[in-house]
């Protein structure tokens, strides 16, 4: 029974395990897939790195700052030592770190910068202008700014202390408010909605709500019990920040109008059933025609070898029942009449 008992280790993994998800006070990028989470989650990796290295520089890993202290006075390199061992949650931290989020096909990368929103909008900038796929199984890149608990009054107090860097400027911007929930029914999307437009209102009572193309929109992502707050800008320009829908466009988008074959003239198909059809007058406009295809109930008066039933004295076998006129007989399929 002593070699069935797990190591101790094990367990400890487990809880390291599920400590590396989506928690309150996070910053990053929420980003969402179609269903291959791995091939995601590299591909994301690939690409907030290569902008991220543009705009801030290389990441610096935690093996050259030792290298650099060992150089350095022994006293500095022990007080370094005692430090980071004091600091243990900010011992292994990278610049991007992939965790769960807690609802499928979204992948939440947690990021050390201040601004994550500045970073996904350059990178989705300079896919609009270039139009070329960067990523194969990224769909959607949502920055997350701030992470608080699902409930109203926790999304109130961490607007209120994000909107006035945004709205507070004489630009008075115009906003939307975007909610989704996932996994979640703590909150109500119209108690959100009234709320935030409410903190708006005390910052600044001169932004007005546009839904068509606001000039900022407030972005808000509930998964499970935690909720993830940001305001972008160009959400929409940038089509909800959709990466394929940049490249390819949306149906909204205008398109030339394709002409389609409408087939030879009404006349011509007329002639070739067998119809004769009067010239117009002076303006171009047909007058009236011989035989027309369907009466008013819906029952055709011409056969299918062009001849109507009118000209044809005597109807033979074979073709289709005909309405008489009022008080006449009706005529059977396969009866003979003259």
């Amino acid at each position: 029974m002593a070699d069935r008992k797990r190591k101790k280790g094990f367990w400890r993994g487990a809880r390291k395990r599920r400590r590396m998800c989506l928690d309150i006070g996070m910053k990053g990028v929420l980003v969402t897939c179609n269903k291959n989470e791995k091939a995601c989650i590299r591909e994301a990796y690939n690409l907030l790195n290569e902008y991220a290295d543009e705009m801030y520089g290389p990441e610096i890993a935690a093996s050259d700052s030792e290298s650099e202290s060992e150089d350095g006075d022994v006293e500095a390199a022990l007080a370094k030592e005692v430090a980071q061992m004091k600091d243990k949650a900010g011992k292994d931290k990278r610049r991007f770190q992939a965790m769960d989020s807690g609802a499928n096909n979204v992948v939440f990368i947690q990021s050390q910068l201040e601004s994550p929103n500045e970073l996904v909008h350059h990178i989705l900038d300079d896919i609009n202008t270039s139009k070329k796929f960067k990523t194969r199984n990224v769909l959607r890149m949502i920055p997350v700014m701030s992470a608080c608990k699902a409930y109203l009054e926790n999304v109130k107090k961490s607007a209120e202390e994000m909107f006035p860097k945004f709205f507070s400027g004489e630009d008075n911007p115009s906003y939307a408010i975007v909610f989704k929930t996932r996994n979640s029914g703590t909150m109500k999307r119209d108690e959100v909605i009234k709320a935030l437009a409410g903190v708006v209102s005390e910052v600044n009572p001169a932004c007005k709500v546009n839904l068509s193309s606001p000039d900022l929109a407030i972005v808000i992502e509930v998964i499970r019990t935690v909720c993830c707050m940001s305001v972008l800008k160009d959400y929409f320009h940038l089509k909800k920040y959709n990466i394929h829908s940049i490249v390819e466009g949306t149906k909204d988008d205008p398109k030339p109008r394709e002409v389609k074959d409408q087939g030879p003239p009404k006349g011509d198909l007329e002639a070739a059933n067998g119809s004769e059809v009067k010239e117009g007058n002076g303006d171009g406009k047909v007058q009236e025609s011989k035989v027309e295809a369907f009466d008013k109930d819906g029952n055709s008066g011409i056969k299918d070898d062009g001849v109507s039933a009118e000209d044809n004295g005597v109807t033979g076998q074979g073709s289709k029942v005909i309405e008489p006129e009022a008080g006449g007989q009706t005529i059977k399929e396969g009866e003979a009449t003259k």
